[in-house]
């Protein structure tokens, strides 16, 4: 295990920001308890912290390599509190690194945490190839992202979030614990958080790229390597585990661009899961599929996950 410090989130590059929203992330197109604190002590306390974001390397046991994970602590950090944890998965063709020094997410955190606006958390951004978030089967094929096979679920999940739990100050448990991403990273957030209920409370699908089976799906090479037959398809499409799935005690966050190819299948998604009652809601935006879209949002996303400050 390895851990290296990067610089102050504020030290980020702004031109390197201001490039990757010209680029679309789904190429070629992923003690005491914080919850309770009040706006005015937060913004107090955090008002000269900063931020860190650290870079963690582990030996994965489910994929036989080397991992890394980014793992961004907020301003004022305290080992003696408990933060909850946002597990944030980059889209098609990015890396660990792309949420935060190209997309500038911690920087968006940074502020709002200072300004007592959402309570501090943890957001963890691991490296997990184009896999989807899913272990390769036998039969499946070649993955048209080319990442090689393995059993990226089981180190996401059995690796990255207990090496987390157990080396920093975190709420163990699904009710600090939410996953979130985008466009691929959206399609692995609802992947893994439909299956694991039982591991986040919370769940967001950020143009989530997921298929409503017509002429008109995109991307369709990669849905056919995620479901090249009805019994993986049973256990690894939304629309399916939506249904399969107990989803009563999570909530669900979806949002996509008007102009973005995926809304509709994302949007029906969302109707599918108001029908059975699940606690769900739709954010239709100006907007396609694009980092700009996303980082224009990011305070949103921030908020949904924090929830209201001092509510809890």
């Amino acid at each position: 295990m390895k851990i290296n410090f990067k610089c102050g989130v504020e030290g980020l590059s702004l031109m390197r920001r201001k490039i990757a929203q010209l680029t679309c992330c789904l190429l070629p197109v992923i003690g005491l308890v914080v919850t309770g604190c009040s706006s005015s002590s937060m913004e107090t306390s955090n008002a000269k912290a900063v931020s860190n974001i650290q870079d963690v390397e582990i030996d994965s046991k489910a994929l036989a390599t080397t991992m890394r994970f980014d793992v961004y602590t907020p301003p004022g950090y305290n080992p003696k509190a408990r933060y909850p944890v946002v597990y944030m998965l980059y889209g098609y063709g990015g890396n660990r690194d792309y949420v935060f020094e190209n997309m500038g997410l911690g920087e968006v955190s940074d502020r709002l945490v200072q300004q007592g606006t959402i309570v501090p958390m943890l957001i963890v951004s691991p490296d997990y190839g184009n896999s989807f978030a899913v272990n390769t089967v036998p039969g499946q094929g070649v993955n048209p992202g080319g990442v090689d096979e393995g059993n990226y679920e089981d180190y996401l999940v059995e690796e990255v979030i207990p090496y987390v739990d157990s080396h920093y100050s975190t709420i163990a448990s699904r009710e600090g614990r939410y996953v979130g991403g985008f466009s691929m990273g959206g399609y692995a957030a609802l992947y893994l958080g439909f299956n694991h209920a039982d591991l986040f409370s919370k769940i967001g699908g950020h143009s989530a790229a997921i298929w409503d089976y017509t002429d008109n799906d995109q991307y369709m090479d990669q849905r056919d390597w995620l479901f090249p037959t009805e019994a993986l398809r049973e256990q690894r499409d939304p629309f399916k585990l939506a249904v399969s799935r107990n989803l009563n005690d999570v909530d669900i966050y979806l949002d996509a661009g008007s102009s973005d190819q995926l809304a509709e299948a994302d949007q029906e998604l969302y109707a599918l899961l108001k029908s059975r009652h699940v606690e769900a809601e739709w954010h239709a935006n100006p907007g396609d599929h694009s980092v700009s879209y996303w980082t224009e949002h990011f305070e949103d996303y921030l908020k949904f996950y924090s929830g209201e400050v001092g509510s809890k």
